[in-house]
């Protein structure tokens, strides 16, 4: 064997392998790209409107929670009550309405937050 043969010999082995190099990256391109599609057509799935039948149930369903919800009725205080409280009971009651009010403000002061606040 001579100086080329030995040569093309050697190129077309390097060409050989590069064309399988090339073959299994392609195959394993494939496979990660249906691996892909498949789960994003998933999360799609997860992600679309629910039948309208089912969206009706649970509004029915939400009416019904609504019908017997019973509403706690809060007793409101008479104004005239308010005036024979002192401060400090006056400022109590803010507290407990969750309002906000200075230390150092008057009884009046007080009053008219209460008033507002009903």
């Amino acid at each position: 064997m001579n100086w080329t043969e030995v040569s093309v010999l050697i190129l077309a082995t390097m060409v050989s392998v590069l064309a399988g190099m090339v073959g299994y990256m392609y195959w394993q391109q494939n496979r990660v790209l249906q691996a892909v599609s498949s789960l994003s057509s998933f999360v799609a799935l997860q992600f679309t409107s629910k039948p309208e039948e089912q969206v009706q149930e649970e509004e029915e369903e939400v009416e019904d929670d609504r019908k017997s919800v019973e509403k706690e009725v809060e007793v409101v205080e008479d104004v005239d009550d308010l005036q024979t409280k002192t401060s400090s009971e006056l400022r109590d009651l803010l507290s407990k309405k969750g309002i906000p009010y200075g230390k150092r403000d008057s009884k009046s002061v007080l009053l008219q937050l209460l008033k507002a606040s009903s």
